[in-house]
Order: structure tokens, then sequence, then C-alpha cells
């Protein structure tokens, strides 16, 4: 009896999108890097992607309006109930595919980025959240971020999850950062690479042993401010308006000599604009959003006036937003701008309209000093943290989004869960989501002397 033939293992590596087998791992990332016919067929599944999406999108509109013209109905209440029960089952199910249709596009763009620069892993799967783990003191930080382009035509949103900082005594400081860019990427990008440095070099000219409130709120500003200045700089020398806003949280050893002191750790946010810091706290026994930043939209109160003490426009045209009082020649163009922010990096023309030849702005309608507050963290307490750029809080309040993310078991998770939500329900800005969660390192000492 013939021995029977070994079976021959399936071949490995494939381009299940072009239908495509090849005998090394090489020959494939070529294939993906520089194939016209994969090429071809990305661009297919993406267009039927978006034709799927916006098939969904007329569908919703249309649901929501049934809904409302079934709230002003002149028929039993019964009937109504009913017809508008049976319209949101609807409506949901619809908001979950245009939530999964924008995925798989967004899916597609990174996949994309990570075949060009030959960064794919073996699977040919996307990442639907970055996550990363560090440690400051006894906590355990679990980080996770998400971002979308969303429905706009490019993706001006950054973030960063690694900011590792030495404080001039050796304490160790871990960061994490929101951007959100506009008018261009040149900016946010600037941010990207200059502001962890920049921070670093600060927080070593504090010669002082102990890591103090005060020594950390001087270095970070001045690090925030050098950041902005160095691009403008640049911006001055190229005649472009790129902007960003920025949210900066760090996480500190507590250092007060307090026996008072609750917490061993501290929290410092560090905010420019309108992304937003929010705390999943544990309070009588429920959790609840607690706000740890605010907003710098040109309609609040102080930030009005202080735009309109130095000559700036402050006006609703959709949003609030801060004009240059006349037209200014930049770029080679007269042009009357407008912001819907008021702190920002960047933003060369609204930090020095005057230079432009706009008449009557006496100083920056637009300023990168950021506003800063300090937090006790309580770990068991304070379960975790979220930052977030107006793309998710134009849509979404605080508790909408802490509800979204105690669903889920991880930080990565969480932050994607959050990004997909802010789309499924309208938001048309470019979309980023950052979780941050921790844990207590238990205490030898006390294990030892809870086992005795």
């Amino acid at each position: 009896m013939a021995a029977a033939k070994p079976a021959v293992p399936p071949p490995r590596y494939i381009c299940f999108l072009c239908k495509r087998k090849f005998d090394c791992s090489s020959k494939l990332s070529r294939h993906k890097q520089l194939s016209e016919l994969h090429r071809r067929n990305i661009l297919k599944q993406d267009e039927e992607s978006q034709k799927q999406k916006e098939e969904l999108r007329h569908a919703i509109a249309q649901m929501r309006k049934q809904i409302q013209d079934l709230d002003r109905a002149d028929a039993p209440e019964k009937d109504v109930q009913n017809q508008r029960s049976t319209l949101e089952q609807k409506l949901q199910q619809a908001l979950g595919q245009y939530g999964q249709a924008q995925e798989k596009l967004e899916g597609s763009r990174s996949l994309q980025v990570a075949e060009r620069n030959g960064t794919a892993g073996a699977g040919g799967q996307p990442k639907k959240a970055e996550i990363f783990e560090t440690r400051c003191g006894k906590l355990l930080i679990s980080a996770g971020a998400a971002t979308w382009q969303g429905n706009k035509d490019v993706q001006e949103d950054r973030y960063i999850l690694d900011i590792q900082l030495e404080a001039s005594g050796g304490q160790r400081i871990v960061g994490f950062c929101v951007l959100d860019g506009h008018s261009g990427s040149l900016c946010v990008d600037a941010c990207v690479e200059w502001l962890p440095r920049n921070l670093q070099k600060c927080l070593s000219a504090k010669a002082k042993d102990a890591l103090t409130e005060e020594h950390l709120r001087s270095a970070v500003t001045e690090a925030i401010l050098l950041t902005d200045e160095e691009f403008l700089v640049k911006a001055r020398e190229a005649e472009v308006n790129d902007g960003s806003t920025g949210l900066l949280a760090l996480v500190f050893p507590d250092e007060s000599q307090s026996s008072s002191s609750s917490s061993r750790h501290r929290l410092m946010i560090a905010n420019i604009g309108d992304s937003r810091a929010v705390l999943c706290r544990a309070q009588g026994g429920r959790l609840s959003a607690v706000r740890l930043s605010d907003d710098h939209k040109p309609g609040r109160a102080d930030e009005r006036r202080r735009i309109e003490s130095i000559g700036g426009v402050v006006d609703v045209q959709g949003v609030w937003r801060v004009f240059t009082p006349s037209p200014a020649n930049f770029a080679g163009r007269s042009i009357l701008w407008g912001l819907a922010v008021s702190r920002a990096f960047g933003d060369l023309l609204m930090k020095e309209a005057h230079k432009y030849g706009c008449q009557g702005v006496t100083g920056e309608l637009v300023t990168a000093t950021p506003e800063l507050h300090f937090y006790d963290l309580h770990p068991t307490e304070d379960r975790f943290l979220v930052l977030a750029c107006d793309g998710v809080w134009d849509v979404l309040g605080d508790d909408d989004a802490v509800a979204v993310c105690i669903e889920h078991r991880s930080a990565d998770l969480a932050a994607h869960a959050l990004t997909r939500r802010a789309f499924e329900i309208g938001s048309d800005d470019n979309i980023t989501a950052m979780v941050l969660a921790w844990q207590l390192e238990e205490d030898p000492a006390d294990a030892k002397r809870a086992r005795t």
C-alpha cells in the first residue's frame, strides 16, 4: 500500500483583494506597494464603501425626519408610539451600518499607508486603535487612542501617546497629548515633533530638586510658547496660516510633604483650544463625568473680553468665531479671517494681524498661552480619563462619552468605540479620542501585612 502523500500546505502569501498568490513575503509586499492592479482594487473597494455610506446617510436623515413628523402627527398615541419604536429600531441599525462602512474606509486608509511604508502586519489587518502602557510611580497606566478622518477631505488630527519626561530632580513624568490641526497640517505635525522635546528642555532648565506645581506650571507654559514661536518663525517665512489646538495631560508623583495628602499622584491638564479632558469618577456608588478643562471658544465671556479689548471682533457665523476687524494682506491676497477657537498653536494671521495691514488690532487675537489645572489623582475613585478633540464633543456630552467608554474592558477599545459613536451620530469633523486607564501597583509591604 502506497504511503499517503503529505498534505501540501496552503500558500501563506496571498493578496486576497487581488486574488493573487506569492511565494515569499517580499514579493507580496512589493505587489501591495507597487502593483497597479492592487491600487485599482483598493480604489474600487473604497468607492463601494463610500457609496454604501452615502446611501445609509440619506436613509438616516429620512428616518430622523419621519420620527420628527410622527411627533407632530395628529394620531392615536398608541399608534404613534408603535411607529416611533419601529423607526427608532431601524435607525439604530442604520447608524451601526453607517459606522461600520466608515470603519472599513478608515481601515483601508491606514492599511494603504502601512503598505506603502512596508509596515503592514502579516495578517494585513489595520489596527482599530493604538495601545501604549507605561508606569509613573506606583501607577500602571494604559493609554488607548483612535483617530478617524471622518467625512473631511484630509486628516488634520494627531495624538502623542508616549511623552516620557524627567524633571531636574530625577522624577519621572508621563504625558499624553491630543492635537487638532486646522488650515493645514504643517502646524500640527510640528507640534508632534517639537512639543515633547521642548517640554523636556524646559523641565531640565528648572534647577530644583523637588517637583512642585509651580515648577511644572512654569516649564509647561514655557515649552508650549516656545513650540508656538518656533512654528511661527517657519510660518512667517512660508506665509502659511496653519494652526492647531492642543490638549496635554501629565501624570507625575506627588512629593508633597503634607501628612494630610491622600494622593500619591497628580494630574496636570494644559489646554489650548476646544479639545476637552473629562474624568470618570466613582461618586456615591455611581460613575459620573467630571470636566477637567474649559473649552477656548471665542464666545466664552472672558475670552470675548480679551479679544475685543485688543480690537478683535467676536460674532456668530454658524458658531462663535473671532475675526480680524478689517481685511489683511496675507500670502498675496486680501482676506477677512475668522477662527472658531480663541487659543491655538500657529495661526500667524491671528497672532500678528497688524503686520499684514489689518487696522485696529493691538495684540494677539488668538493666543498660545495655555490654561493649566492641577488635580489629585485617586486611582480607586478616578477610573479613567478621556482626552478628545471637538469632533467628539460637538456631538456627545461629557456623560455620554463616559457612558460609551464604560462598556469596554480596555483603553484602546474604549477609544475606538467613542470615535465610532461620535461618527455614527453625526460628527462631520476629524475625530480623535484617547482614553487613559490606570491601576495602582500593590505595595509589597502592604501585601505582606495583609497576609499576616
